[in-house]
C-alpha cells in the first residue's frame, strides 16, 4: 500500500512541474467540499492565494480526517509536501485519490426497530473489533476456536447499525452431525440467535473470514437462519475473500428459512471451486419463500463426483421459484452419492419445468436416498420429467425408489407422469 502511495504522490508531482494552471486556495476546497461534501477552513486571508502541494496534501489530510472521525493520514508532513506549485489537474488527482473513507468495518448488519438487545457467536481465532451502534466499540481478542457468544444490551430500544471488522487466524474444523445425517463444522460467525433482529446486512465476511494461507476454509452453518426480517438481495461480495474447494457443510443452512429474500446475486459463490464435499450447500436456502430465481451458473465452480447430502434440501419449500436455469448441477459427474439431491426443491410448488441434463452426468450403481423428494409436491411442473443424457432417471435407475418421500409425489402435470414407477411419486 506504501509504495502505491508514494507512486500516486509522485505522479502528483510529476504533474505540477509541467502543468500550466495553477490551484489557488479556493479551488482546492470547492472541490474537497463538491466531491465529498465537507466543508475546510481556508487558512490564509486570501482565498485567491496559489496553492502549493504542502497546502494541498495538508488540506487532504483535513478532510480525511473529517470523513473518518480521527486522523489516518499524514500526507501534509512528508517527502512530497513541497513548496512547488499544485496545479489543477494535481488537484483533482488528489480530491480523488488520496481522500478516502476508511471502512472500518468490513460487515455490518441494521438491526429491527424493537432491538433491545443483540447476540452473535464466533468460534473462529483472531482479534475483531465490534462496533455495537450506540457509541460502544470493543475489541474481542480470541485466542482459540472455542464457540463464543457475544451480547449487547441497548439502553433503549431501536435500530442500530452493528459494525464488525478484524480477521480471522484459525477455524474450529470439528465435523458434526445434525439429526437428519447432514454434516457441518460451527460456524465462523452466527448471527442465528439474533437472526429475527436482522433487517439488513451490507458487506463482505468473507474479508474478516476468508481463506487462509494454509487454505483452511471459514464454515457459515446456519449464519444467518430464520433472519425471517432480512429483505432484499444478498451482497454479492458477502463471501468475497473465500476461494478454493467447499469443505464438509460450508454452507449448510446459511440462509434458512430467510423468508424475506427476493434474490441470489450470481456471484455470491464465486470464489469456491473444486470437488463437492459432503452437506456443502445442504439447506443454504431452505424456505426461502421469497426467492423467485435462481441466478445461472450460481454453482459454477462446483464439478467432480457426487458427495453425501452435497444439494439436500437446498432450495427445499421455495415456493416462490418459478424456474430453474439450465445447468445448474452441469459440473456434476461420477457415481451417485446417498442423499446427494435429497429434497433440493422440495416443496416449490410454482417451478413449471426440469431442464435438461440438470444433474450433470451422473452414472454408476444408485444410493440410498438420492433422489428422495427431490420435486415433492412440485405440483406446477409440466414438460418431461428430469433426464441425463436423454434418458429418465427412472430408466437409468429402474429398481430405485426412495424410503421415505416420493421424486415426483404430486407431479401429475408431468407429460411422463403415467410412465414413472410408483416408487419414485408415492411416498414410502
Amino acid at each position: 500500500m506504501r509504495k502505491i502511495l508514494f507512486g500516486v504522490l509522485g505522479c502528483l508531482v510529476a504533474v505540477c512541474a509541467h502543468a500550466a494552471q495553477v490551484a489557488n486556495l479556493d479551488y482546492v476546497h470547492k472541490l474537497i467540499q463538491q466531491k465529498w461534501d465537507i466543508s475546510i477552513p481556508i487558512k490564509a486571508d486570501n482565498p485567491m492565494l496559489a496553492a502549493n502541494m504542502k497546502y494541498l496534501l495538508t488540506a487532504v489530510d483535513v478532510a480525511n480526517e473529517i470523513l473518518n472521525g480521527e486522523k489516518t493520514t499524514n500526507y501534509g508532513n512528508g517527502e512530497f509536501a513541497t513548496l512547488h506549485a499544485a496545479d489543477t489537474v494535481a488537484t483533482i488527482q488528489a480530491v480523488e485519490t488520496l481522500v478516502q473513507k476508511v471502512e472500518k468495518y468490513k460487515f455490518t448488519l441494521t438491526t429491527t426497530p424493537d432491538t433491545s438487545s443483540f447476540s452473535f457467536s464466533i468460534s473462529a481465532a483472531g482479534e475483531f473489533v465490534v462496533d455495537w451502534g450506540d457509541g460502544t466499540v470493543e475489541t474481542k481478542t480470541k485466542p482459540d476456536t472455542t464457540d463464543t457468544t457475544y451480547t449487547h444490551n441497548y439502553i433503549t430500544a431501536g435500530t442500530y447499525t452493528i459494525g464488525i471488522g478484524g480477521q480471522a487466524t484459525a477455524y474450529n474444523t470439528d465435523v458434526l452431525s445434525n439429526f437428519t445425517g447432514e454434516k457441518y463444522t460451527l460456524a465462523a460467525i452466527s448471527f442465528s440467535s439474533s437472526a429475527g433482529k436482522i433487517a439488513s446486512i451490507d458487506g463482505s465476511l468473507g474479508a474478516i473470514f476468508s481463506t487462509l494461507t494454509d487454505g483452511s476454509q471459514p464454515g457459515f452453518y446456519q449464519t444467518f437462519s430464520y433472519a425471517t426480517n432480512m429483505t432484499g438481495s444478498i451482497p454479492e461480495n458477502l463471501f468475497a475473500g473465500i476461494t478454493g474447494a467447499p469443505t464438509t457443510g460450508m454452507f449448510n443452512g446459511t440462509f434458512n428459512g430467510c423468508s424475506g429474500l427476493t434474490s441470489i446475486p450470481a456471484g455470491l459463490f464465486a470464489g469456491i471451486s473444486g470437488a463437492p464435499a459432503d452437506s456443502m450447500f445442504s439447506s443454504t436456502f431452505g424456505g426461502c419463500s421469497g426467492l423467485t430465481s435462481i441466478p445461472a451458473g450460481l454453482f459454477a465452480g462446483i464439478s467432480g463426483t457426487p458427495a453425501n447430502y452435497m444439494f439436500s434440501y437446498t432450495f427445499g419449500y421455495c415456493s416462490g421459484l418459478t424456474s430453474i436455469p439450465a445447468g445448474l448441477f452441469a459440473g456434476i459427474s461420477g457415481a451417485p452419492a446417498d442423499s446427494m439431491f435429497s429434497r433440493t426443491f422440495f416443496g416449490c410448488s410454482k417451478l413449471t419445468s426440469i431442464p435438461e441434463n440438470l444433474f450433470g452426468n451422473i452414472s454408476g450403481t444408485e444410493k440410498a436416498q438420492m433422489f428422495e423428494g427431490m420435486f415433492w409436491r412440485c405440483t406446477s411442473l409440466t414438460g418431461p420429467s428430469a433426464r441425463i443424457n436423454g434418458q429418465y432417471l427412472y430408466e437409468i435407475w429402474p429398481n430405485w425408489g426412495p424410503t421415505y418421500h416420493g421424486t415426483y409425489t404430486d407431479c401429475t402435470g408431468l407429460s411422463d407422469y403415467s410412465a414413472i414407477p410408483n416408487s419414485w411419486k408415492n411416498d414410502g
